[in-house]
């Protein structure tokens, strides 16, 4: 079958199937048949005998086929989710939540479904931190998230929260260093996804919130045994037992940051199947593109295969 080169501006690069399959995917065809419509693309374009074609002629061809095999609104959805490239400000997602209840998969996953290259754990950050500054500096650095309480100095009145405080305080820590980071990804108009248990809702500056399309979530596993369950199948470095022994603390957390969720109007994305945490996720991205062009034509070109 002869290629189809796909040109913009003065390049072009053969037409793929692999990545028109990935794009169709992250705009909400399923996998399996997002595979299928780039392959009947593909022999449509064969069969027209086209050796080039415009990268905005493509995405009308696009859109047609899937009119045609998916429906209209998997069309709209694939348009709405093209329009990405075009966005004036980077999108930032920023995913929270307590340990073990999936965040890096599906800030992993989510990544490789919208194109996004730069994903960072605030648990890195704190690893770096703690590197520069020693424990007398620094205390509640040198410990993990649900141990941080061990930190503080006593207190009277404060053992109750003293879980909390000390998370707070390493909170405070971290956040210096997310924020150079976040603010890094901006000036670069980088795309980024932020995950970990140092994330609080609403807790973003409103300088840097109006510099970029924020995503904010919070991952959450209800059922106690399902999240003791993760602990379990962890392998690498990280003993379940560890976890295990101060569950209740982490727990503890989870529901700290699922009430700031609720506080802050975040949602809160159940993980207790990935699958459908991850199309969760990635319907909150599309609504927040989608809601960033409607607010504004940004001085773009009308979209072709629009009807």
């Amino acid at each position: 079958m002869p290629e189809t080169i796909v040109v913009k501006g003065e390049h072009g690069l053969p037409y793929s199937k692999g990545l028109m399959a990935q794009s169709l995917s992250a705009s909400g065809v399923a996998p399996e048949r997002a595979y299928e419509v780039a392959r009947a693309l593909e022999s449509r374009l064969a069969e027209a005998g086209r050796a080039e074609i415009p990268v905005a002629e493509l995405r009308s061809q696009v859109a047609e086929v899937l009119r045609e095999r998916e429906g209209p609104e998997a069309a709209e959805r694939f348009l709405d989710w093209e329009d990405l490239t075009r966005l004036d400000r980077p999108l930032v997602v920023l995913l929270g939540g307590a340990p073990g209840v999936g965040k890096s998969t599906l800030a992993t996953l989510l990544a490789g479904r919208v194109g996004i290259t730069r994903v960072i754990a605030t648990d890195a950050i704190r690893h770096v931190i703690r590197a520069f500054f020693s424990h007398d500096l620094m205390p509640a650095v040198h410990y993990s998230s649900f141990e941080a309480g061990a930190a503080l100095d006593p207190v009277p009145g404060l053992e109750g929260d003293r879980d909390i405080a000390g998370y707070l305080r390493q909170v405070e820590s971290v956040r210096t260093g997310a924020a150079a980071i976040l603010d890094r990804a901006l000036l670069e108009g980088t795309p980024m996804i932020l995950e970990g248990v140092h994330i609080v809702p609403g807790s973003v500056a409103p300088a840097l919130r109006e510099r970029c399309v924020l995503v904010e979530a919070v991952v959450a596993i209800e059922q106690e045994d399902a999240h003791r369950s993760h602990f379990l199948l962890r392998g690498g470095d990280r003993p379940a037992d560890r976890y295990l022994d101060r569950f209740a603390e982490i727990r503890k957390l989870q529901d700290y940051l699922v009430e700031r969720a609720q506080a802050a109007g975040a949602p809160v994305i159940e993980a207790a199947n990935m699958d459908v945490a991850l199309s969760e996720a990635m319907e909150l991205v599309r609504g927040a593109v989608g809601a960033e062009l409607r607010g504004g034509d940004h001085g773009a070109a009308p979209r072709d295969g629009r009807r």
